[in-house]
């Protein structure tokens, strides 16, 4: 039984193809480019070509994300909170505090064993608190998006970004540019900056380990190094930390397709 989870966020949408709701058969994940409909129909169709699959194998698509309704292929959807909650603790079983940095918003969540969600917080106010701010630096300050984690790691003195507003912490960064404040200084107050954000929230929800990170910062070891330093707590991560909330949604297909089969299948009393 293969089900497929996508999670169509406005930065990028990513796919997982499950099989039996425990594993998984590929991922893959392309920027959304302002269509996340056709992003999606794409990726699907290129997972289900590398598992050598036909589209009709796929016996359940559930969509999440900040564009999950705009798929109209879809079975099920489901929000970003219980998708990525789901998937974290699929990746890491230990799991019980999730922080999720997308690229428009961030969110915290405390998680059982089994994945619920049993509280969290979002902050979906402004770009400062979520991964578009790391976009938008990288572009002004002319570093390629890919560079920006090592530069910021050979940081000596951080320098503090202040400002909740993008708009006001952007011109902290030209401010610092023009008092020639090293470039890995104000890249480490990037990370910084999201990291404090990010830790407001954690702290709303109770921080308890293991403490895991999702969505697309697992690959920056800057992030994970200023989340660290805030929250003064280890931070784990997975290679496929990226798509946990594909991988969530995967799994509640799954679950939505068996009860379907089981109530499909149970005689009705007459």
């Amino acid at each position: 039984m293969i089900t497929c989870g996508l999670d169509l966020g406005m930065g990028t949408t990513k796919g997982v193809l499950m099989e039996d709701g425990c594993r998984i058969l590929t991922t893959a994940a392309l920027p959304t480019r302002g269509n996340p409909a056709e992003r999606g129909r794409e990726i699907l169709e290129m997972m289900v070509e590398e598992v050598n699959a036909m589209p009709g194998d796929v016996g359940y698509l559930c969509t999440t994300g900040a564009a999950r309704y705009v798929l109209e292929a879809r079975d099920l959807q489901v929000s970003d909170v219980t998708a990525s909650a789901r998937g974290a603790v699929f990746l890491r079983p230990a799991t019980r505090h999730v922080v999720d940095i997308g690229s428009q918003a961030s969110r915290a969540m405390s998680v059982t064993e089994t994945g619920r969600v049993v509280r969290f917080k979002m902050n979906e106010k402004c770009a400062a608190g979520a991964g578009r701010f790391v976009d938008r630096c990288a572009k002004y300050l002319q570093v390629p998006l890919e560079e920006m984690s090592s530069k910021a790691l050979s940081s000596t003195t951080p320098k503090t970004i202040s400002s909740v507003c993008a708009v006001l912490a952007e011109t902290e960064i030209i401010n610092n540019v023009a008092e020639e404040v090293p470039l890995a200084d104000i890249l480490m107050g990037v990370f910084l900056s999201l990291a404090q954000r990010a830790h407001i929230l954690m702290r709303y929800v109770g921080i308890q380990p293991e403490v895991a990170l999702v969505g697309g910062l697992v690959h920056s070891p800057a992030m994970i190094r200023a989340l660290e330093k805030t929250a003064g707590v280890p931070v784990t991560t997975h290679p496929l930390g990226q798509h946990a909330a594909a991988i969530g949604a995967a799994m509640l297909g799954h679950t939505r397709l068996q009860k379907l089969r089981g109530d499909a299948e149970t005689p009705r009393a007459g």
